[in-house]
């Protein structure tokens, strides 16, 4: 359990503000999860996931397993389940699921990303932090939200802002497709996703599989920015595709 009682100590207690990780980040979204509700009309569905690149070997095999046998002796305690999904791009999901969703939903986003963070500080201190793509945190727009979140914000979209061609053919595509014709019914999930390589979040609204709203992840920008670390490079905004859950 050591891993959960350090993530927990984060919590609980004022450590070095200068020290920053991934843990730290993702602990600060637990902590910022009221506001970007609030804020933007969303709620934590209570899932979230680690996505780790598959390679081949002992040692990794065995780094995964810990993995596992971390979350299956934790998983009461925090009151999540867990399943792992490998996708067709050979990307591990290590899927986290908060299992009381009546309980006060950060209680929930903490639990979950106790789980999570554990989880990615053995394969990085297992020396695998380079085959961690991100933790991507699944929020569901609530049947009450409304135009007034952003009502009167007007954005250019990224492409526009960065002077790219849209380019959406792999798992890692810097390619932003936009839909400039949606309504607010078409958009039913964001999700908040940690690069492990920029260590900064961003949002990701997809519309489908090709197409994704990249006005309203801008409007979101300007919530989520004095909230949590956001990723500032909109070149590095990647889609992921397939998100399993």
């Amino acid at each position: 359990m050591r891993f959960f009682k350090r993530i927990l100590n984060r919590i609980e207690s004022d450590i070095n503000p200068s020290k920053h990780d991934d843990s730290d980040a993702i602990f600060s979204l637990t902590s910022a999860s009221i506001s970007i509700e609030e804020k933007l009309g969303l709620q934590f569905s209570g899932i979230a996931a680690l996505c780790v690149k598959i390679i081949d070997g002992i040692v990794f095999k065995n780094t995964i397993k810990d993995c596992t046998d971390l979350l299956n002796v934790s998983k009461d305690e925090f009151k999540f389940d867990y399943k792992t999904f490998t996708d067709s791009y050979n990307y591990l999901w290590i899927i986290i699921t908060g299992k009381d969703m009546t309980t006060i939903h950060s209680d929930v986003i903490t639990n979950v990303a106790a789980g999570l963070s554990s989880t990615g500080d053995i394969i990085e201190e297992n020396g695998f932090a380079d085959q961690i793509l991100s933790a991507v945190f699944k929020f569901k727009f609530l049947n009450t939200f409304s135009q007034d979140h952003f009502e009167n914000k007007k954005f250019k979209s990224i492409t526009e802002v960065n002077g790219q061609n849209d380019d959406d053919s792999s798992r890692n595509s810097n390619g932003m497709n936009e839909n400039n014709n949606n309504t607010i019914n078409n958009v039913e999930n964001l999700y908040l996703i940690y690069n492990y390589k920029t260590n900064n979040f961003y949002p990701y609204i997809p519309l489908g599989y090709h197409k994704r709203d990249t006005t309203k992840e801008l409007q979101a920008l300007s919530i989520l920015k004095s909230l949590i670390s956001i990723e500032s490079d909109f070149s590095k905004w990647f889609p992921i595709k397939d998100i399993p859950f």
